[in-house]
C-alpha cells in the first residue's frame, strides 16, 4: 500500500516509523503519519476502483486481447512468462533470443483424435522433424485443409505464434511435412 505514495512521502514514513519504534515520537510527527497511512489507503482504493472501471468497459465492450496488443507482442509475453515460470529468465537488459529445443514447453498444437488411451500428439516450436508423423495429425490431413485443421488443435500461444510472419513459415513447413511424410508404423 505505501509503494504508492511518492519517494518523498515514503522516506518521511520511514524515518516516522522509525521515531515510533523507539518511542521517540511527538504527537504532531504522530499524526503526519496516520495522515500518510490515510493517504496510502486513499490512493490504494482508487487505484482498485480504477482497475474494476477498466475491467468493466473490457466486458462490455467485448474487448479482447488481440483489440489491444499485436499478435507478436503477445508472443513475446507469451516466451517472457514461460521463461519466467521456468525460473531461466535472463538478467540482461539487453533482449536475446532462445533457440528452442526439441524438449520445448512451448507447445502450439496439440491434437487427440481417438479415444485410446496414449498421449496426446504434439509440435512445439522450432520442433525437429522426424521420418515418421502420427496418425493423429495424418487425419488431419484431409482434402487442401491441412493448415486449416491443424489451427483448430492450435494452443493459444500456438495462435498467437501462427499469426506472425515466422509462425506462418513454421505452419507450412509442418503441414508440408505431415502431408509427405509417412505414417508413424
Amino acid at each position: 500500500m505505501l509503494k504508492y505514495l511518492s519517494t518523498a512521502e515514503q522516506s518521511r514514513f520511514a524515518d516516522l516509523q522509525g521515531k515510533l519504534s523507539e518511542l521517540l515520537i511527538t504527537d504532531t510527527e504522530q499524526q503526519e503519519l496516520s495522515a500518510l497511512v490515510g493517504t496510502a489507503q486513499k490512493l490504494a482504493a482508487e487505484r482498485v476502483m480504477a482497475i474494476e472501471t477498466v475491467r468493466k468497459m473490457i466486458a462490455e465492450n467485448a474487448i479482447d486481447i488481440h483489440s489491444v496488443f499485436s499478435a507478436e507482442a503477445i508472443a513475446r509475453a507469451a516466451a517472457g512468462a514461460a521463461s519466467t515460470a521456468r525460473g531461466t529468465r535472463k538478467k540482461s537488459i539487453k533482449a536475446k533470443t532462445v533457440k528452442p529445443s526439441a524438449r520445448s514447453k512451448q507447445v502450439l498444437i496439440q491434437v487427440k483424435l481417438d479415444k485410446s488411451a496414449g498421449a496426446p500428439s504434439r509440435y512445439t516450436k522450432g520442433q525437429k522433424l522426424g521420418r515418421f508423423v502420427s496418425r493423429n495429425f495424418k487425419q488431419l490431413d484431409v482434402g487442401q485443409q491441412l493448415v486449416e485443421n491443424l489451427l483448430k488443435y492450435a494452443t493459444a500461444l500456438g495462435r498467437t505464434y501462427f499469426a506472425t510472419p515466422e509462425g506462418k513459415a513454421e505452419l507450412e513447413a509442418f503441414a508440408q511435412h505431415v502431408h509427405k511424410t509417412p505414417l508413424n508404423a
